[in-house]
């Protein structure tokens, strides 16, 4: 990098004298776990399903693909994640979702949390919820600048 003129005013001879702080360097520093809050895990399988929509992705992907639909167990911290061409499939994934989680775990999925945006808020999910119990919960949702 030197030869090339990409660098200048660097010492590539290693003689510079690098000052470092003690508690890092000498293993005083430690890391905590965040803490958990009562009522933010899933006590139980599917206790609590978190549901976000990805995209319109910049790079349009096989078959037209410009959204992602991810579905978190909170439970297990498992992601499944769906693809999708339009916004509004939401609903027909979280159908598949169900289907295919309740029959494999034989557990009714408990509490869906999504972030209010439109994409979850049709009044089909509403009925939907209620038909099978589900209670929904929302956060506050990702605005953008």
């Amino acid at each position: 990098m030197e030869r090339n003129d990409l660098v200048e005013s660097m010492d590539f001879n290693g003689n510079h004298d690098l000052n470092f702080y003690d508690g890092c360097v000498y293993g005083k520093h430690h890391r905590t776990p965040f803490p958990l809050s009562e009522g933010s895990c899933a006590k139980e399988i599917l206790g609590l399903v978190h549901i976000d929509v990805y995209g319109t992705i910049a790079i349009t992907f096989h078959g037209g693909v410009k959204y992602f639909l991810i579905f978190i167990h909170d439970f297990f911290r498992k992601a499944f994640f769906y693809t999708m061409k339009i916004k509004f499939g939401v609903f027909d994934k979280l159908k598949v979702f169900k289907a295919l989680v309740e029959n494999q775990i034989r557990e009714n999925i408990k509490v869906i949390k999504c972030d209010g945006g439109w994409e979850c808020n049709f009044k089909n999910f509403n009925t939907f919820y209620k038909e099978n119990a589900i209670v929904k919960q929302t956060t506050i949702p990702y605005i953008s600048k």
